[in-house]
């Protein structure tokens, strides 16, 4: 069993397309707080190990943290140098899954959400919100006009008033596009205190990538 701490930078950019050109870019920071526990077993000249651990990340921005499961299962072999018994390269291939608590909520205010560059562009977005909205049919385009009364009118119009102290409360509903990816690593340990572990996951929409080095402190 282990734990887990750490605080990161988030950096999103959200592009809007239609009915009018918008992009949001936010920066903010995160802190991270969880735990974990890890198996191993020998099958045969082969080892299976299976790693779980469970985070809570909580971006500044978000009204709560946002919990996020991952299981790692690996299956791998280990090769002993026989004129050096301590030294050993070790090959793997695995799978990692990757689950997170799908709704979040949170509050921002516009002049933090919208880059410079928008409120640059106030009157270009205002009257191709506006040259968009009238041109709906009142009848088939009914649905149309009522979603962008309640979500995207609000926003028009304080860019419009050019009223970046607007607050806006979001909320979302997202998931990973794959649950599941194939990873492949390798670790080469010098001695009993150093080893050398590189992972990639290469296999699915979900790439990654890590390095460490490690020493052992021996009792």
């Amino acid at each position: 069993m282990y734990g887990l701490f750490g605080v990161g930078n988030s950096h999103t950019e959200v592009y809007l397309t239609e009915p009018i050109e918008l992009k949001s870019v936010v920066d903010q920071r995160i802190r991270t707080m969880g735990f974990g526990v890890m198996g191993a077993a020998g099958i045969g000249p082969m080892w299976l190990s299976v790693d779980a651990n469970f985070t809570w990340n909580k971006p500044e921005l978000l009204d709560e943290a946002t919990r996020v499961n991952v299981l790692g299962i690996r299956l791998g072999h280990t090769f002993v140098f026989k004129s050096k018994p301590e030294r050993n390269i070790g090959l793997w291939m695995g799978g990692m899954r990757l689950a997170m608590a799908t709704e979040t909520s949170g509050a921002i205010a516009m002049i933090d959400a919208l880059p410079p560059e928008t409120w640059e562009r106030a009157d270009e977005i205002v009257d191709d919100y506006w040259n968009w909205y009238n041109a709906l049919d009142p009848v088939s385009d009914v649905g149309k006009k009522l979603v962008a009364d309640e979500i995207l009118t609000p926003v028009v119009d304080r860019i419009d008033n050019a009223d970046g102290d607007a607050v806006v409360r979001y909320g979302m509903d997202k998931q990973t596009k794959q649950l599941w990816n194939g990873t492949i690593g390798m670790q080469f340990q010098l001695n009993k205190r150093w080893q050398f572990r590189t992972e990639a996951g290469v296999i699915g929409d979900r790439k990654s990538a890590l390095f460490s080095v490690n020493y052992r402190f021996l009792m």
